[in-house]
């Protein structure tokens, strides 16, 4: 019996390790953007006054407003709510709270790695062909 639970302590702790590196997060919020950020990862924010939340939903306390430029350590999620990913974050301060990712319209945080180079709006992100989940229409 402990062999048994010992083989199955090793493939939950071996599919969580998988969970937590590259591989997509593909429609895991259905009705937002296609999710850039994953556990582990440091990110950005990209844009001013984003809400850093006790809770993963826009009617919840706000603990704290951050702006362009502040890092941010990627510690849980996603968990999906209102059109939304959000984030467990942690500041560099050791503060806590929840963040959502991005709109439709514009990302509010992206990961560090990428602050230096063109940021494509979530539409073109989420109908990138490795997303292949997605409905995405283009004029003629």
């Amino acid at each position: 019996m402990k062999f048994i639970r010992l083989i199955l302590l090793f493939f939950i702790v071996a599919a969580n390790a998988h969970m937590n590196h590259a591989a997509p997060l593909i429609d895991m919020c259905p009705l937002a953007p296609t999710a850039r950020l994953r556990v582990g990862m440091v990110a950005v924010v990209y844009a001013d006054g984003l809400n850093l939340r006790a809770l993963p939903a826009v009617d919840t306390g706000v603990n704290a407003q951050l702006y362009n430029g502040n890092a941010l350590t990627i510690v849980g999620g996603p968990s999906c709510n209102g059109h939304y990913n959000w984030w467990r974050v942690e500041l560099p301060n050791g503060r806590r709270g929840w963040i959502a990712e991005a709109t439709w319209e514009t990302f509010y945080v992206i990961p560090q790695a990428r602050q230096n180079v063109r940021v494509p709006t979530p539409l073109e992100w989420s109908c990138l062909p490795q997303f292949r989940t997605r409905l995405c229409y283009t004029a003629n």
